[in-house]
């Protein structure tokens, strides 16, 4: 049997047992409590689940949706996400290995890409973790951005120093079909990560203001469950405006990154022959390109959010929409995240014009669906679709 196909099942099987956790963290996490401890177990009983009860899908088929104890009704979601997710990981294998729409996983196949695809597949299981939650809840817990963003911050540059992915695939310049992140402007991602750490570390020592913090007293007529009312604020102009200030550090900061970064290549290209090296190493490339996905993941979902919020005069789109693409540009790239940002909108037409046809099916209000499952399904069509994307945009 060729590797990738015992891969392929492998990680069909894995993707569902990770829907399992999946349920654990949309249920849990939300609430505060540990994704860990207790054990599963009933919440109407409280009964601690058996190791057979807990088989993906299967499980919930074999108990017929109700508790083994008290027969409490489990809900749907339970299968549905197990089933989703292991057939996410089966899709993005299949198009990554059996199909020519990317080359750069298909070529050298998973024996010298495995690192990067489960870096992928983390991503992944984190979207899906995300759209559920700001699906129901209109949040995104920054605890699973950060996952991501760790994962590719500290195991992307991991990867490359300890040899597991070859250094022909990492493509620096021209090409646009790449297996990691990488980037010649280095002294840009730097310098903005500095800065953005600058910011970060002024915000919490309250040297700078944080936007929106001020508790905003409801009208006796609002209804709790509107997810407009987070959006209420009767100053959000202003408070944008702290907001501006935060970013002006990562913003000085590239530059300086920037300016450094020519002035050093260009003191290269004035030095004796014997002590140029035009090269950048593909570990820097990796560090670089990482940090550079992240600040343009985040900085274009931050700008639309300042512009949006300066324009119509209320809070446009959310902080966790900020970090949720921060986190993806790591793992992906600035390239393919701003890709992603414009053709989330899309997702959202469509969204809107089947909600119309329901509300107008069930003469009703159809509840609002947040930004966030938009941005993350609009990322997986990039990481499968990115190759015939940007052939067609950049012919």
């Amino acid at each position: 049997m060729p590797i990738e196909v015992f891969a392929l099942i492998l990680l069909t099987i894995w993707g569902a047992c990770v829907g399992s956790f999946l349920n654990v963290v949309i249920y849990r996490v939300p609430a505060g409590l540990s994704v860990i401890s207790p054990p599963s177990r009933c919440p109407g009983c409280e009964k601690k689940l058996a190791i057979y009860d807990n088989v993906p899908v299967l499980g919930w088929l074999w108990l017929r949706g109700k508790c083994r104890y008290c027969k409490m009704k489990i809900s749907i979601q339970y299968p549905l996400v197990e089933a989703v997710t292991g057939l996410l990981f089966f899709g993005l294998t299949y198009a990554y290995y059996f199909t020519d729409l990317r080359e750069v996983f298909a070529v050298p196949g998973v024996v010298d890409t495995w690192p990067v695809l489960a870096v992928h597949l983390v991503l992944l299981s984190c979207m899906i973790a995300a759209t559920m939650i700001d699906a129901k809840l209109y949040i995104i817990p920054l605890g699973i951005t950060w996952l991501i963003t760790g994962v590719a911050v500290g195991g992307l540059p991991i990867v490359v120093a300890a040899g597991w992915v070859p250094e022909d695939l990492l493509v620096v310049g021209d090409s646009y079909e790449m297996l990691i992140p990488v980037t010649d402007q280095v002294g840009l991602a730097i310098g903005g990560t500095v800065g953005l750490i600058v910011a970060i570390v002024l915000l919490r020592l309250k040297k700078l203001p944080l936007s929106f913090a001020e508790e905003i007293p409801l009208p006796e007529s609002a209804d709790p469950d509107d997810p407009n009312l987070i959006l209420v604020h009767p100053h959000p102009r202003r408070e944008i405006g702290k907001e501006m200030l935060f970013l002006i550090f990562p913003i000085v900061g590239a530059a300086i990154g920037f300016f450094v970064g020519e002035a050093l290549a260009a003191a290269g290209r004035t030095a004796p022959p014997e002590l140029i090296d035009e090269s950048i190493s593909p570990l820097w490339q990796v560090i670089g390109g990482v940090q550079l996905g992240y600040l343009a993941g985040g900085g274009i979902v931050w700008a639309t959010r300042v512009l949006g919020t300066l324009g119509f005069g209320k809070e446009a789109m959310g902080l966790g929409d900020v970090h949720l693409m921060a986190a993806v540009g790591a793992v992906i790239g600035w390239r393919d995240t701003t890709l992603a940002f414009f053709i989330a909108p899309f997702f959202g037409i469509v969204a809107a014009v089947v909600m119309a046809g329901v509300a107008a099916l069930v003469k009703g209000k159809v509840r609002v669906i947040p930004y966030g499952p938009y941005l993350c399904g609009a990322t997986v069509v990039v990481m499968v679709w990115r190759t015939p994307i940007l052939d067609a945009i950049f012919p």
